[in-house]
């Protein structure tokens, strides 16, 4: 995730509008943490001792001084029993209401969280050359579109996702790391990060993966 110096220089590079969108995003991600827990009635001291942080870091996330890692908005959203893309697609919905989507909106909200707008990925691509389809989850094993990726990389929470949808439909974690190529405790971490109630030991699931 860039640091605020590198998102201040990016904004001051891009158009007014893409650079209001960036401004915008992160007070309107800390006003909705903050709204979220006054919804579970915790206060922030509690909220804070829960998550595993001071309160005075969560007071930085709900003021939007500091952005919570991905790790850790999913502990967040966990203990207020709220889905964290969700959370993500509503706040970059918020910023954004009447423009249209370049990229699927779970990838535009995850990009937003990242501190980059989808226009600012398109135009690094030369507009008269016909870009190349890059390996999606779903085109090529997780383990080569995931190898070298850092834990907030967008793939690599996009990939987790997309694990979840098949451990829940029935695929086991062993068939997962079989048809992923990715180690089992590797496929175990995935889910748990894109927040997978998991199946207990002799649990049923279906026999395809």
């Amino acid at each position: 995730m860039p640091s605020d110096k590198e998102l201040s220089r990016h904004q001051q590079d891009e158009p007014a509008d893409l650079a209001g969108d960036l401004a915008a995003y992160r007070p309107a991600l800390g006003r909705r943490l903050a709204a979220l827990r006054k919804e579970c009635g915790y206060s922030r001291e509690e909220a804070a001792g829960l998550i595993g942080v001071s309160s005075d870091t969560l007071r930085l996330y709900e003021e939007a001084t500091w952005r919570p890692s991905m790790r850790r908005l999913v502990r967040i959203t966990t203990l207020y029993r709220a889905d964290p893309l969700g959370i993500l697609q509503d706040i970059a919905q918020s910023v954004r209401p009447k423009k249209e989507h370049v990229f699927l909106p779970e990838v535009e909200a995850l990009l937003y969280f990242c501190g980059v707008t989808p226009e600012q990925v398109v135009d690094r691509v030369d507009p008269a050359v016909e870009p190349e389809p890059g390996p999606l989850p779903g085109e090529a094993p997780l383990g080569e579109v995931l190898k070298y990726r850092r834990d907030d990389d967008p793939m690599r929470v996009q990939g987790g996702l997309m694990l979840r949808r098949e451990y829940e439909a029935g695929a086991s974690i062993r068939m997962l790391s079989t048809k992923h190529h990715l180690a089992f405790g590797t496929i175990r971490t995935l889910l748990v990060e894109a927040n997978t109630r998991l199946r207990g030991p002799g649990s049923p699931h279906h026999g395809t993966a």
